[in-house]
């Protein structure tokens, strides 16, 4: 308990960060994995939402040119109603980067974009199909529609097939980006026992360097939620600048205080 509440304490204690440097390397591992966590929760907020879905903006990058030709070429008389295609000719549209969209059509001859069938859409992405439903289609009425009213329900559509996957993706890219960080940072710091005869051991600067990260963490989790373009340069540089103010304010003194003693 003692232990637990040093490492709460981190959140505004260099004294704490300071007294849990012999912690059992694993146990600080494990705090390190969730301060990568709560790191990256502004990055899993965002894919939450449905803007990462839109493949026409970010991957497939279509231009406004696109936007009206795909809105001009829409059928006629063509709708979604109780989760059927209302319509049953086939269209084409083409637009750039060999993007597709067809309704009534082979879906194999689509490498990148969607083919609208009777009773589900499908997403293509690289010659991978992904089918799903009418669901976010239902009234839409492709007379009228808008590029927007087509292409935002797609991302509606296709993010229940993705969002798990991106959100534990972006999880494990903050975590192995946060362990090198922080190994390379603690290595670095090894460098500041020139001077000393005598110095802390590597795992104890890793350990206070992991310690350190603890109030950069929190700060990047309430600033990212508001600015997530923030978060990995508040982390970046807040763990690094902490871990400095204990060295300088904790560390020298029990170095200088052990030399005397050895003297």
């Amino acid at each position: 308990m003692k232990r637990l509440k040093l490492m709460l304490e981190t959140t505004y204690s260099i004294d704490a960060v300071f007294a849990l440097r012999k912690t059992p390397i694993l146990i600080s591992l494990l705090f390190l994995i969730i301060l990568s966590f709560m790191q990256m929760t502004p990055f899993a907020f965002i894919l939450i939402g449905d803007a990462p879905y839109r493949w026409d903006q970010k991957i497939w990058q279509l231009t406004e040119t696109d936007q009206d030709r795909f809105v001009d070429s829409l059928p006629v008389g063509c709708g979604v109603q109780s989760g059927t295609l209302t319509c049953s000719e086939f269209a084409e549209i083409n637009l750039s980067n060999g993007v597709k969209v067809l309704f009534n059509g082979d879906v194999n001859e689509v490498n990148n974009g969607v083919v609208f069938n009777q009773d589900h859409l499908v997403f293509v992405e690289q010659d991978r199909q992904y089918e799903v439903g009418y669901s976010y289609f239902e009234g839409v009425n492709f007379d009228d529609a808008s590029y927007e009213d087509v292409f935002g329900r797609v991302a509606s559509s296709i993010k229940p097939m993705f969002v798990v996957p991106f959100v534990l993706g972006a999880y494990q890219t903050g975590v192995l980006s946060t362990f090198v960080f922080t190994f390379v940072v603690a290595a670095l710091s090894m460098l500041l026992k020139f001077g000393h005869t005598s110095f802390l051991s590597y795992k104890e600067v890793l350990n206070i360097v992991i310690y350190s990260s603890t109030f950069p963490c929190v700060m990047a989790l309430v600033v990212g939620m508001f600015n997530v373009g923030l978060t990995m340069l508040i982390y970046n540089i807040g763990a690094p600048l902490v871990a400095y103010f204990v060295y300088r304010r904790r560390v020298i003194p029990y170095l200088v205080g052990n030399q005397e003693q050895g003297n």
